[in-house]
């Protein structure tokens, strides 16, 4: 079952929307020098599913968009978990983004959410607001994911 640390809002993690952005434990990436390495911890933090209904009444009717940073384990029962969680934002007329962190295309798995960002934290590209940064922010449209990675520089 998939834990959190934090959530709060912002405007700063995806282009254009104001943005839940509920903090994931459990990354499996362990890429160093991390910006959030307290979400590499195993069983940290609370059960999402426990107190998602309470943060979504909380912040949907000034947000847009909901943001999860990490997807757990990346396991099958956390994929299914994050896809709920994604299909009742959008029951809320909310958007819904990942940020994955792992080096990976857009997977089946993933089509339910309406922005991805993929790509590992290397400190020698810098963040996605760089012009040199290896990760990908991806926008769904009609004609798949279109990479948006720009919009942050």
């Amino acid at each position: 079952m998939l834990r959190y640390i934090d959530f709060g809002l912002s405007h700063m993690e995806v282009p254009g929307e104001a943005s839940i952005c509920i903090y994931i434990t459990g990354c499996p990436n362990r890429c160093p020098e991390c910006h959030y390495p307290e979400l590499q911890l195993q069983d940290n933090g609370e059960l999402l599913g426990k107190n998602l209904d309470t943060i979504l009444a909380f912040y949907s009717p000034i947000a847009s968009c909901v943001c999860f940073l990490g997807e757990g384990s990346a396991g099958d029962a956390d994929r299914i978990e994050l896809t709920d969680y994604a299909e009742k934002a959008h029951d809320l007329k909310l958007k819904c983004c990942l940020y994955s962190g792992r080096e990976t295309e857009i997977e089946d798995w993933m089509q339910v959410f309406d922005y991805v960002k993929v790509g590992r934290y290397r400190k020698s590209c810098g963040p996605i607001s760089s012009p040199n940064t290896n990760q990908r922010m991806y926008k769904k449209t009609n004609e798949g994911y279109t990479d948006i990675t720009t919009e942050f520089w």
